[in-house]
């Protein structure tokens, strides 16, 4: 049987009771490197995992393999590699609170005509979302920064937006900054880990 278990946003508060109940019977316990040191205490096989990761050979082990995930596995993330290799009658996904949803309760905006866009390792056509919608929520990475999304949108003449950055969610050093798109652009400052949520009007 594998488990994908989406462990929330960062901090383990996070982390809803049936998820927990799951990653304690995991035989195999699979996940990048943050995430197996939350849960060193639990004694099984772990197995980290990387950009070069060989799921087909991890998938075939014995016992209870539980993949551990960032956010919400179904929401850009690893349930759409796995789906590859496993059958769905084999598969339980728990779901996890993402990022995002993290970022809008803190914001205190509601969710229900939000976009979301990933920008992480791979490219979407950012400019139309945000023409077309209110509310923006952004996937970052190394590449494409909250100053890569601030530049893009002076380009396109879209500065009456505002850019929300939220930094290290969840974690003891999370921090949440609204910027103008010209106050971002010259913001030189490198972000962690971060979530960026676009707004427009009196949003």
């Amino acid at each position: 049987m594998v488990t994908i278990v989406g462990i929330g946003p960062g901090n383990k508060k996070f982390i809803t009771t049936y998820a927990l109940e799951r990653i304690k019977e995991a035989d195999v316990l699979v996940g990048g490197r943050r995430h197996l040191e939350e849960f060193k205490d639990i004694d099984c096989e772990k197995i980290m995992i990387n950009a070069s990761t060989d799921y087909h050979s991890i998938l075939n082990k014995e016992g209870n393999i539980v993949i551990l995930a960032s956010g919400e596995p179904s929401l850009y993330g690893i349930a759409e590699v796995i789906l590859k290799y496993v059958d769905k009658k084999q598969l339980e996904i728990i779901p996890g609170i993402s990022s995002i949803q993290y970022m809008c309760a803190k914001l205190k905006i509601t969710m229900n005509d939000l976009a979301v866009v990933s920008l992480h390792g791979r490219t979407e056509d950012l400019v139309k979302k945000v023409k077309e919608n209110k509310k923006v929520a952004i996937f970052t990475d190394d590449t494409h920064t909250p100053q890569f999304v601030a530049a893009m949108l002076k380009e396109e003449n879209l500065q009456d937006r505002k850019i929300h950055v939220g930094e290290n969610l969840s974690y003891d050093t999370e921090r949440i900054y609204s910027f103008t798109v010209e106050e971002l652009l010259n913001c030189n400052k490198k972000f962690d880990l971060n979530v960026v949520v676009i707004t427009c009007g009196n949003i």
